[in-house]
């Protein structure tokens, strides 16, 4: 009988092992999943953080800087413009970090989708440096649907002197057993532009 006993003890222990170890699996599976969702979430929203605050100096940029002939306030203006933004590691005249475009202009200010086009540049100068390819490829890797067609900034605009950069896209599950769907997520960032 004990002999019984012993493979009845053996049996349960292997069995217990198997599904503690198949639950613990699956546990890890959906909390990477999740670490994922939250990379793509923090990663984004700095991103569109950093975009906002890019375009809203582009208005003071043309307005008070200009492109003045040779040796005008404005040329000097621009010449230390762009000794700063070479000494910090940014380039002065990259489309993808800066323009020289009124975005508030009185006489003819920039349409949503003129905001939202420009977002979108900005938007891939500060994930990759301009490169679509590598934004796709790591917009996938964090489960961005779509990738870079999967982005779209068309709420963004300005509205009493507030530039609003608004992000919208959908996030999958890396681990997705139940067939759960995605997740919409919306990201807006705000601020003043320069007068």
């Amino acid at each position: 009988m004990s002999i019984d006993r012993e493979k009845n003890i053996k049996g349960v222990i292997t069995l217990e092992a198997c599904v503690c170890v198949l639950s613990f699996l699956i546990l890890m599976l959906l909390l990477s999943s999740l670490f994922v969702m939250f990379l793509a979430q923090n990663v984004t929203a700095h991103t569109v953080l950093q975009v906002s605050e890019s375009m809203s100096i582009d208005s003071y940029s043309a307005k008070h800087i200009g492109t003045g002939g040779a040796g005008s306030v404005s040329e000097v203006m621009v010449s230390v413009g762009d000794f700063l933004g070479g000494l910090f590691g940014f380039p002065s005249d990259d489309p993808d970090f800066t323009s020289r475009k009124d975005l508030d202009d009185t006489n003819k200010p920039a349409s949503e989708a003129e905001i939202a086009s420009l977002a979108r540049t900005r938007f891939i100068g500060y994930l990759s440096g301009g490169d679509e390819t590598k934004a796709d490829e790591f917009l996938e890797q964090i489960n961005i649907v779509d990738g870079l067609d999967g982005l779209d900034f068309s709420g963004s605009c300005i509205k009493d002197g507030v530039l609003y950069v608004v992000l919208k896209y959908k996030l999958e599950y890396d681990f997705n057993i139940w067939d759960v769907g995605d997740i919409d997520v919306e990201q807006k960032s705000s601020a003043k532009l320069w007068k």
